[in-house]
């Protein structure tokens, strides 16, 4: 190599790490944001909106003023309200068959469907539901393992494994970390019981560098849901799930008795975060379809309301049914967090 071309190459050399190191300083800044899929991904043109939270309780009604008394952005919303937000899917109340519950009856339960109103602008990510609303669902939960999973959102790329571990029967602990270049950028932790309903989640934990940033508290004794940050409580029902325990959770459901899950059934969960969001999570079957080979079941939860996380996942039947792929996108925009499994380890 000549003199000339040794330069050339170090000056090369130099430029690629430059751009290595400065796409790793945004990653760390960016922190789980980028793996969370309750936060889109924003774009520059993109704008930044503020949600308020509503303390659950009684809310009396205001009569609405006449429309030519509204400024724009607001007739603009009123509009909304009434036809509907391009792109987003009707908003009903479907009759919701009750599988394998408790009493091995087949039961139904409406699921409540959101004031037209809430789909264009949401008053608050917290959904209160009822018991009636919620079935409770036999359970066979999947033994303890650790699963590699390849993880990308929008063109980033990284890996991420799931650890589940039981303990006698009685409790369990629940671990997603994602990681990119090797730094960890996403630490979700749930533990919590088992009990005749399946997967009982204590509390949910968002962390960063090992310490607990955001956490979402099942209350079982005091029958409530509470968080670290926003300051209203929910009911506790039982059959209640975080962002991190449906995971197992629905596969235990299908793994119960899966001859009931032909297309078109349904898994209805509540399901809490670590943020104050709560909502319902109705899960329709779509069938079974090949992924990397194998066969899988698809499921397919869609949003409710405009700012709400729309899932795919496709369930193993030789692995317990335990995901072999997750797709969530935000509805409010912004890329989807996609989780697609490598390996199995024990």
């Amino acid at each position: 190599m000549t003199a000339v071309a040794r330069r050339r190459w170090l000056v090369l050399s130099g430029i690629g790490l430059a751009v290595v190191g400065l796409h790793m300083v945004a990653l760390l800044a960016l922190g789980p944001g980028w793996l969370d899929p309750e936060r889109p991904v924003a774009s520059p043109m993109q704008r930044i909106e503020l949600r308020s939270v509503v303390q659950p309780g009684a809310v009396t009604a205001l009569p609405p003023p006449a429309a030519s008394a509204l400024p724009v952005e607001s007739r603009r919303a009123a509009r909304m309200a009434t036809t509907g937000v391009p792109g987003m899917p009707a908003v009903s109340s479907p009759r919701v068959a009750v599988v394998g519950a408790q009493d091995d009856r087949d039961t139904a339960a409406a699921a409540p469907s959101a004031p037209p109103e809430f789909l264009a602008e949401p008053a608050g990510p917290a959904v209160a539901a009822t018991a009636t609303e919620i079935p409770v669902y036999a359970t066979r939960l999947p033994p303890a393992g650790q699963w590699r999973y390849r993880l990308q959102r929008g063109l980033m790329v990284g890996e991420a494994e799931l650890q589940w571990a039981p303990q006698d029967g009685a409790r369990y602990e629940m671990r997603l970390l994602g990681r990119f270049a090797g730094v960890t950028l996403l630490e979700w932790a749930s533990q919590g019981q088992l009990d005749a309903a399946g997967v009982a989640p204590e509390r949910l934990a968002i962390r960063r560098r090992g310490r607990d940033r955001q956490a979402v508290n099942f209350q079982r004794e005091a029958g409530k849901i509470t968080f670290s940050g926003p300051t209203h409580e929910l009911p506790l029902l039982p059959g209640v799930q975080d962002r991190l325990s449906w995971m197992v959770q629905l596969p235990a459901v299908v793994a119960a008795a899966p001859e009931r899950f032909a297309a078109g059934a349904t898994v209805v969960l509540y399901v809490a975060g670590a943020r104050g969001d709560a909502d319902i999570w109705a899960f329709v079957v779509q069938g079974v379809e090949t992924v990397d080979d194998r066969p899988a079941l698809k499921l397919l939860r869609e949003p409710r309301r405009r700012y709400d996380t729309r899932a795919e996942v496709w369930l193993d039947p030789s692995e317990h049914y335990l995901p072999l792929r997750v797709v969530q996108t935000p509805s409010g925009g912004g890329a989807a967090l996609e989780l697609q499994r490598e390996r199995v380890t024990r």
